[in-house]
């Protein structure tokens, strides 16, 4: 597996993937909900428990910017990660670290 590090050496690879729309690895270095839950709008409280935290998931990256990846989950749900809570992607050739 090709192991890319580095914000420059992998803003190449991040392109082809949001493009293309693969489905990805990713791995978190600390778990977090990641699935879509419903909020109480007056007063911005979670009515469902947001289910068990993940620190890995499947997700297509959909925007990246150096400071964070937007990704979109199977169930719809929409992700902003910063690139400091990342710990890498991959589409199973390729492995990025940022």
């Amino acid at each position: 597996m090709r192991t890319l590090t580095g914000w420059r050496k992998a803003r190449r690879q991040l392109e082809a993937w949001r493009k293309k729309l693969t489905s990805l690895h990713v791995s978190l270095k600390r778990p977090r909900a990641v699935d879509a839950t419903a909020v109480d709008l007056a007063s911005g409280e979670a009515l469902e428990p947001a289910g068990a935290p993940r620190a890995k998931f499947r997700a297509k990256l959909i925007f990246f910017t150096d400071a964070d990846l937007t990704l979109r989950r199977p169930s719809g749900a929409i992700l902003v990660i910063d690139t400091y809570e990342l710990d890498f992607l991959s589409d199973g050739k390729t492995r990025v670290v940022l």
